[in-house]
């Protein structure tokens, strides 16, 4: 298993005591600073964070209420108080309210970090105990499926009500959001989960070719067929057959596909010989088949016998709490099929991943963790500074990206890309980017002004 330093949010009004403690805790933590609870609570809602050290005397807010608020926000966030007073009742009210710790100031930094090691050491186990239980639940027919996003639960939800039958499921989504996942997952919670499953990319298979793949053929029955073939309805007999991309099916084999959902029987091609098949069919769209219905090219009866029971899928940049999930997920998968030990990731750069818009969705995700476990070094954590050059300034939201033409164009170029990649890194907090950037925040805001950047409007949800 894949482990990361965990993420210490620090929480002072004073910011001398900010920087002292990110100067002690840095080297076995991530740190994240907040000078309030308001921001405190921001930072915990936009930004992964596994543990909280906070002052009890905070400015507006106070530590005790927003304790009670980050835990509202997320129970499994550790929160460790720091007062100056020495108050009994205060350390109680605090515990109660779900802190792990309640420390004095002045505190030892030994101490501290003491008190800091054994919750760590506390996250870590209860991090392998959820993935323990969360390959078992893999096990239990999920597949690749790692999800915590309400949509999703939807999803899972149908996939459990729909397993136990044989009507047939249309899956609809973008490019990439794992269509043929959910087609799986619900053949492996059903009862036909130990026959066949057959997959056919209808996009990928010539027309001329299409019929005989599905349907099989008899020799000599057009030139070239030199033997019988078996087609894929003959192969998922008992099983499921999955349509992906069945858009592309051509008319006639539409009429012939109506024919074998309704009639359960076909021939092959050059026969007249009815073979009888018990089996699910469930397909896969990325178009709107509605819109093509009423264009001509998709028939009606076909559509309505495919989605007996619809499924719709939401793209990636609609689910962005699973991010880090299927980041953690597909390193974990491909440091173990590559044999790299890739300690983890940062959260800057899970920040600035979750962040972007993810037109490939999935897929995408996947193809670039791939390929940062590729090129990683062994035993070093991967960080913001190894995505690649140029991610954040392409297809976020609408940003366009071109070649430069001439110099002006190559400085305008280079200033987008590090003015996006630093706001990435600062979720977008002007005022924290211009510090980064050691600029005055007016001069961040003339250039972004100047250079048309704009705040992804996925990130305004």
């Amino acid at each position: 298993m894949i482990m990361r330093r965990p993420v210490l949010l620090v929480v002072d009004d004073e910011k001398t005591v900010r920087e002292m403690l990110k100067m002690i805790l840095s080297d076995s933590y991530e740190v994240l600073l907040a000078e309030d609870g308001q921001q405190a609570l921001k930072t915990v809602e936009t930004q992964q964070v596994d543990m909280v050290l906070m002052d009890v005397n905070l400015p507006g807010m106070d530590g005790l209420k927003a304790l009670e608020l980050v835990k509202e926000a997320d129970q499994d966030i550790e929160v460790v108080m720091l007062s100056a007073e020495n108050s009994a009742q205060q350390a109680v009210t605090a515990l109660r309210k779900g802190a792990y710790d309640y420390i004095t100031k002045p505190f030892d930094s030994e101490d501290l970090l003491s008190t800091l090691k054994r919750l760590s050491d506390r996250l870590t186990l209860k991090t392998e105990v959820d993935y323990l239980k969360g390959e078992l639940k893999v096990k239990k027919g999920y597949g690749e499926i790692t999800s915590r996003s309400p949509r999703m639960r939807v999803v899972f939800e149908l996939i459990n009500a729909v397993s136990q039958t044989s009507s047939s499921v249309l899956i609809t989504g973008e490019s990439g959001t794992g269509k043929e996942l959910v087609a799986r997952a619900i053949q492996s919670r059903g009862p036909r989960r130990d026959k066949p499953f057959v997959a056919v990319n209808c996009g990928a298979v010539p027309a001329d070719l299409m019929e005989s793949e599905l349907f099989g053929h008899e020799k000599g029955s057009f030139t070239g067929a030199h033997a019988r073939k078996i087609g894929k309805f003959e192969y998922a007999d008992g099983g499921t057959l999955f349509l992906d991309e069945v858009s592309t099916l051509p008319m006639h084999l539409q009429v012939k596909l109506l024919r074998v959902l309704q009639e359960k029987s076909f021939e092959r091609v050059g026969s007249n010989i009815p073979i009888k098949v018990d089996i699910r069919v469930m397909a896969a769209t990325n178009v709107d088949l509605e819109k093509e219905v009423r264009k001509g090219t998709f028939r009606e009866d076909l559509y309505y016998r495919l989605k007996v029971v619809p499924i719709e899928l939401p793209p990636l940049r609609e689910r962005r709490e699973d991010i880090p999930l299927l980041i953690h997920h597909f390193l974990k998968k491909h440091a173990m099929a590559f044999n790299k030990p890739v300690p983890g990731i940062s959260a800057e750069a899970i920040n600035a991943l979750r962040n972007f818009s993810w037109p490939g969705n999935i897929r995408e995700l996947e193809n670039l963790i791939e390929r940062l476990v590729v090129l990683s070094r062994d035993g070093r954590e991967i960080t913001y500074e190894d995505l690649p050059v140029g991610m954040f300034t392409t297809d976020i939201d609408g940003y366009p990206k071109g070649e430069a033409r001439n110099f002006r164009e190559a400085v305008e170029s280079f200033e987008r890309h590090y003015i996006i990649g630093v706001l990435n890194k600062t979720n977008w907090n002007k005022l924290e980017a211009s510090r980064r950037m050691k600029v005055h925040r007016n001069t961040l805001l003339l250039k972004m002004k100047a250079l048309k950047i704009k705040k992804p409007k996925s990130l305004n949800r």
